[in-house]
């Protein structure tokens, strides 16, 4: 199997290490094969220190070196500089101080996309180079509860046996792994189990104030507790929507869903307590409280201060915010959560979420002025959250350059965009430019970007019926097909320069193959019919549609590779799904184009009805091209269920 990344084919680099190299061995010896260097005695010298300041320090002369550091991660991040001033042939003195105690990445593990281990440890080496210090992989279910048979059952969850040697991996580099698990909400593919109906408030809410609800959460911590050296737990707890209005309500009948939050809470953490942990939690529930509307992002809300007075001592709120642009938002939403406190965990975002591509406009701006935001009010610990949201269509892989982001704010007031490339070249290998572009999909000329959710044309333009086009109303004079045709061309030049990357390039260069020719052909096919154009409908079903038939599944066949090295096989079979029923409505399109200009039938009833701009959208009126995030609402207007 042809693994999404792989080494470098280049001749080594020989350097000689002095100084003080303990608990560095390990971990330099891991990142021999990445950066194409050898140990050797007689190698370019490199002086090895440690500082009580925390500073980094690279001197690069041209007959030795010097690394002065503090932490782990930091030397492997200047392990990075200097063989980059070496490589370059350039003298260089870099003098870098960390603005964060932690920076790192959170990774989601429970929408389908299960990370392989090998994988991870790729990306673990790229983090240390980068000089991050922390990773979360987010799994709601996708681990081991003892006595839970159905807990990530056929969903690829992790044995312990990885975790730890995931944890073990990560410490070589002193890189701090995290478990960030759930113990309220989100936790619906768990409880649709009918052996878990004893655990369900609502279908996604567990059941607080029952005994058996927390021998669960402690066999979860329990789980976690004995993988993870780090003693600090993510306990999850936002969004519990619904809370004490299922089987709660039934069972105990009314309470106000803010007690039996602090409740529950309060319950959670004395398991916590009893393990030695140190739990950290988002922070959107408080928030919801004090807004009439029940929004997270209301400035004008009031937190009660029952909730202030209860607040657990030792608790560290999360805020997540990766959707606005104004710095001064940011700061006064950080002084809104130092009213519950203490100082909030910062979790900003990189736009893998929002369809099959990344978003690095949305990415770039969201993140320049959070990150800016924490360090003008002394926020000290952030990461990187990379979602997978409706099936994880989007390879979180194609986020690196936003991690390498967050890593450039954690060593500059502001980063320098020229000194960001070369990094992101030296840890990863790949060329920035390039990752921006696998970044353009949603960007079309027209589409919203500024708002707080972006437009992800590329997601409905992928899975939309060509039949019923529910989006066609949207793209209407929009150019969408010379743009996708010209973002073809670039990314077809970018895979064929990708090196390592290539593997990773080959999806979105089929994906623009198949929007260049499937973006508009919903209007065309539309526009003939009306206007009685036969002719022009069974070219389009025996020319047009046939090819795209075959560019579809040639999209799949590379998404399918690419899954199959860079997660675990669980999961695919929902995009499979996607992609299957795609192709068949394709052929059907086909078979009704063709019945319709033989004669057979006398109309096409999905092409009788008028087009609505999806959920009311106003194409002229209203900003932008659309926005959806939900495939089961994209492909059809029908009902793709039991409801």
């Amino acid at each position: 199997m042809t693994a999404v990344i792989s080494g470098r084919e280049e001749e080594s680099m020989r350097l000689r290490f002095q100084g003080d190299l303990s608990g560095l061995e390990a971990g330099l010896k891991e990142l021999e094969a990445d950066l194409s260097f050898v140990r050797d005695g007689r190698g370019f010298p490199v002086e090895v220190e440690r500082i009580p300041e925390s500073l980094l320090q690279v001197e690069v002369g041209k007959e030795r070196g010097r690394i002065r550091f503090r932490e782990p991660v930091h030397f492997y991040r200047g392990l990075g500089i200097l063989i980059g001033a070496l490589r370059d042939g350039k003298t260089e003195a870099v003098t870098e101080k960390p603005r964060f105690a932690m920076n790192g990445a959170m990774f989601d593990c429970s929408r389908n996309a299960v990370f392989r281990p090998e994988v991870l440890r790729r990306v673990i080496r790229i983090m240390a180079l980068m000089g991050l210090n922390m990773l979360m992989l987010y799994t709601e279910d996708t681990y081991t509860v003892e006595g839970e048979p159905y807990f990530g059952y056929m969903r690829g969850r992790y044995t312990p046996e990885e975790l730890k040697e995931l944890d073990e991996y990560a410490a070589l580099f002193g890189i701090e792994m995290i478990p960030c698990i759930q113990t309220l909400a989100h936790l619906a593919a768990f409880l649709k189990w009918e052996p878990a109906r004893k655990y369900r408030d609502t279908e996604d809410v567990l059941l607080a104030g029952s005994e058996d609800t927390y021998r669960l959460i402690e066999g979860m911590i329990r789980s976690v507790s004995g993988t993870f050296r780090s003693r600090r737990i993510h306990i999850g707890m936002d969004e519990a929507f619904g809370l004490g209005r299922g089987r709660y309500l039934d069972r105990f009948g009314y309470r106000p869903p803010f007690e039996i939050m602090m409740d529950h809470l309060g319950k959670v953490l004395d398991i916590t307590s009893r393990y030695g942990l140190r739990p950290m939690m988002w922070s959107d529930m408080f928030f919801r409280m004090g807004s009439p509307g029940h929004e997270y992002y209301d400035l004008s809300a009031e937190i009660p201060g029952e909730a202030v007075r209860r607040m657990p001592e030792g608790i560290r709120l999360v805020y997540w915010d990766y959707y606005h642009e104004d710095p001064a938002f940011y700061e006064q939403f950080i002084e809104k959560h130092r009213l519950l406190g203490s100082d909030p965990v910062f979790a900003g975002g990189v736009w893998t979420w929002a369809g099959p591509a990344v978003h690095y406009e949305k990415t770039f701006a969201a993140t320049n002025a959070a990150l800016s935001a924490c360090k003008r009010k002394g926020i000290r610990e952030v990461f990187a959250t990379f979602w997978g949201d409706d099936g994880a269509e989007t390879n979180m892989l194609a986020g690196l350059l936003g991690l390498q982001l967050f890593a450039e704010h954690g060593y500059a007031e502001q980063p320098d965009p020229e000194t960001l490339k070369r990094r992101f070249a030296l840890c990863t290998g790949g060329d920035a430019d390039a990752f921006l572009n696998m970044g353009r999909f949603d960007t079309l000329p027209g589409a919203d970007m500024g708002a707080l959710i972006p437009d992800n044309p590329s997601k409905f333009l992928l899975w939309q019926d060509v039949l019923i086009g529910l989006f066609d109303k949207h793209l209407e004079g929009a150019g969408a097909a010379e743009y996708y045709d010209r973002l073809h061309r670039l990314l077809k030049a970018d895979r064929d320069r990708a090196g390592r990357w290539r593997e990773l390039f080959e999806v979105p260069v089929r994906l623009s193959a198949v929007l260049r020719m499937k973006c508009d052909i919903g209007l065309r096919i539309k526009a003939h019919y009306d206007r009685g154009e036969k002719d022009r409908l069974e070219a389009v079903a025996r020319e047009e549609l046939p090819k795209l038939h075959r560019e579809i599944d040639r999209l799949r066949k590379a998404h399918r590779k690419q899954w199959f090295s860079t997660y675990k096989p669980f999961g695919w079979e929902v995009l499979d799904i996607r992609y299957g029923g795609l192709l068949a409505r394709v052929e059907t399109a086909m078979e009704r184009l063709l019945d319709y200009c033989s004669g057979r039938i006398s109309r096409i009833e999905e092409l009788e009805e008028e087009r609505l701009g999806f959920d009311g959208f106003r194409p002229g009126r209203d900003p932008g091209v659309g926005k959806a995030n939900l495939y089961s609402r994209i492909a059809s207007a029908c009902v793709m269920g039991f409801r």
